[in-house]
Order: C-alpha cells, then sequence, then structure tokens
C-alpha cells in the first residue's frame, strides 16, 4: 500500500465505521415497529387443535366470513388450495372450514378441518402496514436518488 493511502486509511476509517454504526443504530431506532393488535394476540391464544366453540369463544364476536374450501394444510400458517400445483407435493387435498375475522388494520382466518378442530391460522394487514420515514428506502426517496 502506498504510505499516504494507509495514512489517510488509518485517519478516516474509524470515523467512516462510526458513521456507519450510527446510520445503523438512527434506522434501527425509528423503523416501523408493528405492535400485535387485539385480533392477532387473540388469534395466537388459539392452539392447534382448539374447538370451534372455544375458538369463537376467544375471539368474540362471530367470524365475518365463513367459506369451504378443499386444499392442503403445509404448517400451522399455510394451507395451499387444491388448484395449487404446489399443493400436489403434500399429500391428498381435504375439506376444510375457513373461518374469517376482520379488524380494522388486520383481517384474521382460522381454518377448521371436518372434526371442527383447528388446524391453521394467519393474519394479514388490511391496508399497508405503516412505514418509518427513516427507512433507507424513505431516506433515498427524499434526496432523490430513487
Amino acid at each position: 500500500m502506498h504510505p499516504s493511502f494507509k495514512k489517510l486509511l488509518i485517519l478516516f476509517g474509524p470515523s467512516v465505521l462510526f458513521l456507519l454504526l450510527m446510520i445503523m443504530l438512527v434506522y434501527n431506532k425509528h423503523s416501523a415497529q408493528h405492535e400485535p393488535t387485539s385480533l392477532e394476540i387473540k388469534m395466537a391464544q388459539i392452539r392447534l387443535g382448539t374447538s370451534v366453540k372455544d375458538a369463537d369463544a376467544i375471539i368474540g364476536p362471530p367470524p365475518d366470513l365463513t367459506k369451504e374450501s378443499r386444499g392442503v394444510i403445509v404448517n400451522s400458517t399455510l394451507m395451499l388450495d387444491e388448484s395449487n400445483p404446489k399443493s400436489a407435493g403434500y399429500g391428498p387435498p381435504q375439506d376444510y372450514t375457513l373461518r374469517t375475522w376482520k379488524g380494522e388494520e388486520v383481517s384474521v382466518t382460522v381454518v377448521f378441518d371436518l372434526d371442527e378442530k383447528s388446524v391453521c391460522h394467519w393474519s394479514w394487514w388490511n391496508n399497508q402496514p405503516p412505514q418509518s420515514l427513516y427507512g433507507p428506502y424513505r431516506v433515498f426517496e427524499r434526496i432523490g436518488l430513487f
């Protein structure tokens, strides 16, 4: 290495690292933190094997939507419809009842088998989640890089 470059590296290297560390800390402090909604908390209390009656008691009001569906349960948070080509890799499709509750921010679906026991559940945002003003994309967007 050239001696003058080495001196510059020694002088400015720690400053650049410190600056990058501070940027990361500010980003983490101001990034959007998702606090679970009351509906998500109630859904989390529904364990696999919970009956329809018990699930209704946990969540409260009757579901906003109930529909019959045929598909394959992949894991406790994923169900593939029988029309999905990937579902064949997880076994034969079965009949399920999907019960959906809609909240202000988040909606929740709990899936029950023919024995009326919960086998799967998930939640999703009704609208896009709030985003931080200090996220990297937002900062770059404001300074005109995107």
